[in-house]
């Protein structure tokens, strides 16, 4: 058979289209999985901003007003679920209407709020429109505390988002059911800091002025003199009086610490810890939960906190990638605490999303929309099989 110039340019046009459909098809579809992905970059914090390292100080009956603050980074946010967690015995909600939503971000309240003793839950919408969606960092909402209870020095109490809390985006990149939450920072608060430290003082003058006028008024007398030094030598048995509370019994023991998930995961990683213990000589007040990153949490309330044996539970989310040990430490009515032990404690991994890491899967711009990526492969794939036949048939006729 000779080959003309003219069965040359079909062959050579079949070849093309057997080579570059494939090809077509799989990217079409590479598109379809990348622009399925939704792009985990809203982030919630309070404001004002703090830390372990500065916290917000307040003392005892003062107001704690908290904004919560959305920022959407590359998502369109039109759905805010929120779960707030505090310690109840370290603050309350000021009133009946703790939580105020802004309705020029969030018009539309879906549910709540709702308040339980150391939780809220509320969720906000943008409503309908589309166009209302957050596309730039705003002030969700304001919720006020009153501060009840002294924290104990260096341990401030925390106001948390939970594992519940969801944020969706209408974004074209991300999944209408899709939680694009990327990090949610607590509040730390230290509340009465000078507290403890009044209650020394108070005591102090006491000796002071019974010094002062022994001498004013027996100055020539040499036995008044020495009546100070056994007010002298009282003084310091009386400051570390609280030390009797302090034992008595047996300390109490935990006996372990669980978590409700794998102990490695990807930032953010929310992680249940449960702590199990019991006190043979008295009950247990408290449970502090050291989650290792430099938070910790004291929970007064709930779990068996007043009884003899506790099962007590605490939310922790970690945003950064790091090994952290976790551990529980139980006090009981008589300020004895339990001892460290490796049955008490966890160790939580936490890698490095992948979301975070750069991949380049995470922002993609596509060149359609991604709905309509499937019914074009299939029409190319139509097309370019008429076009081999049809090129196939020409091929032998000619």
């Amino acid at each position: 058979m000779k080959f003309t110039g003219r069965k040359l340019f079909l062959i050579g046009f079949v070849v093309i289209l057997l080579v570059g459909i494939p090809v077509t098809v799989f990217l079409l579809q590479q598109q379809s999985n990348t622009s399925s992905k939704a792009a985990q970059s809203t982030n919630l914090a309070f404001n004002p901003v703090s830390s372990a390292a500065a916290p917000i100080q307040k003392n005892v009956g003062d107001s704690v007003p908290l904004d919560i603050t959305v920022d959407p980074g590359k998502n369109l946010v039109s759905f805010v679920k929120l779960e707030i967690q505090y310690d109840p015995s370290v603050l309350a909600t000021a009133s009946a209407n703790a939580f105020s939503p802004n309705t020029t971000a969030f018009p539309s309240v879906l549910e709540g709020p709702v308040y339980s003793p150391g939780k809220i839950d509320v969720t906000l919408s943008v409503g309908p429109d589309p166009t209302k969606a957050i596309q730039q960092k705003v002030t969700a909402a304001t919720v006020t505390f009153t501060a009840i209870k002294n924290t104990p020095a260096g341990t401030p109490t925390l106001v948390t988002y939970t594992a519940s809390t969801q944020v969706l985006s209408i974004g074209s990149n991300d999944q209408a059911s899709e939680n694009v939450l990327s990090s949610a920072t607590p509040a730390t608060i230290a509340i009465g800091g000078a507290g403890p430290t009044e209650a020394i003082p108070s005591g102090t003058p006491t000796p002071v002025p019974s010094i002062s006028p022994s001498p004013t008024t027996a100055a020539p007398s040499p036995t008044t003199a020495i009546s100070p030094t056994p007010t002298v030598a009282i003084s310091p048995t009386a400051i570390p009086s609280p030390g009797p509370t302090s034992t008595g019994g047996t300390p109490p023991t935990c006996s372990n610490l669980t978590v409700d998930r794998a102990t490695t995961g990807e930032a953010p990683y929310s992680v249940t810890f449960t702590a199990n213990g019991t006190s043979s000589t008295g009950t247990i007040s408290k449970v502090s939960f050291n989650f290792g990153d430099g938070q910790v949490s004291d929970v007064t309330q709930a779990g068996g906190i007043g009884t003899a044996t506790v099962n007590v539970q605490a939310s922790h989310t970690y945003n950064n990638p790091g090994t952290y040990a976790a551990s529980a430490i139980l006090t009981d009515n008589n300020n004895n605490v339990s001892s460290s032990s490796a049955s008490c404690a966890q160790t939580i991994t936490v890698n490095q999303s992948a979301v975070a890491s750069g991949s380049g899967a995470t922002n993609p711009t596509p060149t359609m929309p991604p709905t309509g990526s499937t019914g074009l492969a299939i029409g190319l794939g139509l097309g370019a099989m008429l076009l081999i036949l049809g090129g196939g048939l020409i091929f032998f006729m000619l």
